[in-house]
């Protein structure tokens, strides 16, 4: 009959299913049948895991410590290759900032001069915000904290690049300086009620300018210039020599013009005399665009730079550099319609022969942003050069 004893043992299945995962009294330990395999899978599992932890761990550990000693990496390790001759002719391009800092960045660079075959180097000494890029050892910049944010590895790498041969071509942003106008009231542009005249509206991160009028201004500049001398500066670049160029031009006041017999631009021209004479046997540049050198400009220099008492004009021949519409020959052009080699061929015969009737002023350094354009330069009887790469180029 269905349940009738028939002298068999039955095995209980809803028992086993639960008792094998059933876990014991000692916590995750399982206590019946098979579940022990399981639980020599877990425990080996689990030693798999914090090995391989302990692993990752050491390498990520091993590659931060390559990394770091790198990046602090003695200047003295950098490949001791020396610049390529200087025959009188600069080949230079521009150095990132961050190379300042010496390391892997310093060592890139360094690789990218050798492998161009460069004699001389741009380094931006003194930025627009105002900030130098070396540390300083005059009072004048101590007292408004202008190093304050230099590499400490600065002085040394210009050192370094001294040692190995490479002209230094110091870059000094001049009037325009925000820092330095901000902490120098009485040398900056004012307004009219004697408040801090700024290039744009507060709200639009409008900047103070300092005045080329104002004795004191002049005077801090010129310290900074004769300081880059002292530090190697084999040419020393002026940039910003001029007025602001601001659509609120209108309501600016220069302390002092008034009482002065220079006009704007006899003032500009005599503080690039009295930097060229800071600078005594070391040769000083202007800094121009392209069309300021071919046009000069009412609103920067109430008249032309190109003759000054520099010794060389550095021309802006990049396109980045044009401002909407550049006129060459009396052709106006705008920004998009010409390229790089475009306004070089236009512009390098006009500015040679500029140059025939200079009193002062020899030679241009044509600024240009590839190796590409090199060639066309030397052709045209140009053998001075910058390179100044965009930050695409320099990845």
């Amino acid at each position: 009959m269905l349940f009738d004893n028939d002298n068999k043992k039955h095995r209980k299945r809803s028992y086993y299913p639960f008792s094998k995962n059933y876990p014991s009294k000692s916590g995750n330990i399982y206590a019946i049948g098979e579940s022990r395999t399981r639980s020599i899978k877990e425990k080996r599992n689990r030693v798999i895991f914090y090995c391989s932890l302990v692993v990752l761990f050491a390498v990520v550990f091993v590659v931060t410590s390559v990394a770091l000693s790198l990046s602090r990496k003695p200047l003295t390790d950098v490949d001791a290759t020396k610049a390529s001759e200087y025959d009188g002719k600069l080949k230079a391009y521009y150095m990132p900032d961050d190379a300042l800092g010496g390391g892997i960045a310093f060592s890139l660079f360094k690789t990218q001069l050798i492998n161009a075959k460069a004699n001389a180097v741009l380094i931006e000494f003194k930025g627009p915000d105002g900030r130098l890029n070396y540390k300083s050892g005059l009072q004048s910049v101590a007292e408004i904290g202008a190093d304050s944010t230099a590499y400490d590895a600065a002085n040394s790498v210009i050192k370094q690049l001294k040692d190995d041969g490479y002209k230094i071509i110091a870059r000094i942003n001049c009037f325009d300086d925000t820092l330095a106008a901000s902490m120098l009231v009485s040398a900056a542009v004012s307004e009219a009620d004697g408040s801090m005249w700024l290039d744009k509206s507060a709200q639009d991160d409008g900047n103070p300018w300092l005045n080329p009028y104002s004795k004191q201004a002049q005077d801090y500049l010129l310290s900074i210039i004769g300081e880059s001398v002292s530090l190697g500066a084999d040419v020393v670049l002026l940039d910003s020599v001029s007025f602001p160029k601001s659509d609120r031009g209108d309501r600016a006041v220069f302390g002092g013009e008034q009482e002065s017999l220079e006009s704007r631009n006899a003032v500009l021209h005599s503080f690039v005399k009295k930097a060229a004479e800071a600078c005594g046997e070391v040769p000083v540049a202007v800094y121009l665009t392209a069309d300021g050198a071919l046009n000069g400009n009412q609103m920067l220099y109430e008249g032309s730079m190109f003759d000054s008492e520099a010794l060389f004009n550095a021309v802006d021949l990049r396109t980045d550099a044009v401002d909407g519409i550049i006129t060459i020959d009396e052709r106006s052009i705008e920004k998009k319609d010409i390229n790089e080699n475009t306004l070089i061929q236009l512009s390098v015969p006009i500015l040679t022969q500029k140059l025939d009737d200079n009193f002062t002023t020899k030679g241009i350094i044509p600024i240009v942003d590839d190796e590409i354009y090199i060639a066309t330069l030397e052709n045209m009887g140009i053998e001075n050069y910058i390179i100044i790469k965009s930050e695409s180029q320099q990845q």
